[in-house]
């Protein structure tokens, strides 16, 4: 907890800084960028790379449908080659997986699977947008995870702080592994945007906040990594926050002791191009209204003079 707290100062150190973003975009559409080594590939040429085993986490950005076009596109890709496979969510809570299991036995009708799923109090985002996705899971017998850590835990932290919640309230889930100051710094710049009122923003207020974070990256990783064991392929999807840079949710699956982790990230526009660092994901794919990965025919193989800031 004392490691936590120091790192957590620093954080919030700087984010006392009022930093400004310029929008920027500099990833080709529909070709994927490879940060590690300053590389982009078109679709077809990436995907004969990617191991058809292990953990994939796929980000994204919840109110950008075309994102989700490409999460399912590449879902299809990933069945043709691995039938081992399941779905992790989080968009569903740990708390909710026995009406994803009712969704893909064909026990509930779209209606009932949206009332019983708590869609519109829990997500809240278009539903219309995952829906496809939830078609096929159903459809081919793909397993859907929920994965997400419940509401009410959440609201406890930021109450009285996780050091305070006794372990018969943490719904199984264990301490997560120390963040990185990179991982709190990022975290700073997103709590600074959460609360505008300067009164809001304590050290305490902080300190939770980072805890929440990372109690949402903890349940995912942790049920990631339960189903890792019985399925070849596990492909998670979530918001591209909790992936990049390998911060959250890669993160706290390492500490578990997953080795083989895929990040990919769908570009986007609250995303900018000085963010871009070798480690930011394994692979950023270039999205427009007009770009998806189903022309799988370019080989082409070419570098890009994106400039990537060397980071640890």
């Amino acid at each position: 907890m004392k490691q936590l707290f120091n790192v957590v100062v620093f954080g919030f150190i700087f984010l006392i800084h009022n930093l400004s973003y310029a929008e920027s975009t500099c990833i080709s559409d529909g070709q994927w960028f490879i940060p590690s080594n300053n590389q982009t590939l078109d679709t077809d040429t990436y995907l004969k790379q990617v191991k058809n085993k292990g953990i994939i986490l796929l980000g994204e950005h919840h109110e950008n449908r075309d994102h989700h076009v490409w999460q399912l596109n590449l879902i299809k890709h990933f069945f043709q080659k691995q039938k081992s496979m399941a779905i992790g969510l989080e968009m569903v809570p740990r708390r909710l997986q026995s009406v994803l299991d009712e969704w893909n036995t064909g026990r509930l009708t779209k209606k009932e699977f949206i009332e019983k799923i708590e869609w519109e109090t829990i997500w809240a985002y278009n539903f219309e947008d995952y829906f496809p996705l939830f078609q096929f899971a159903k459809s081919n017998q793909i397993p859907l995870l929920a994965i997400n850590v419940n509401k009410d835990l959440l609201k406890m932290v930021r109450q009285v702080g996780w050091e305070n919640i006794p372990e018969n309230h943490r719904d199984g889930i264990d301490n997560p592994a120390t963040p990185s100051r990179d991982y709190v710094r990022q975290l700073a710049v997103s709590f600074q945007r959460h609360f505008s009122d300067p009164s809001k923003l304590t050290k305490e207020a902080f300190l939770r906040f980072v805890q929440q974070q990372q109690l949402w990256d903890r349940a995912m990783a942790e049920t990631i990594s339960k189903a890792k064991k019985e399925f070849e392929l596990i492909v998670g999807l979530m918001g591209s926050w909790h992936i990049i840079n390998l911060y959250g949710v890669p993160h706290q699956l390492t500490s578990l002791g997953a080795t083989e982790i895929e990040t990919l990230v769908p570009w986007d526009e609250h995303l900018q191009c000085e963010e871009l660092t070798p480690k930011f994901a394994s692979a950023i794919f270039g999205t427009t209204s007009k770009s998806n990965i189903s022309n799988l025919n370019n080989t082409s193989v070419k570098k890009n003079p994106v400039h990537i800031t060397n980071a640890d």
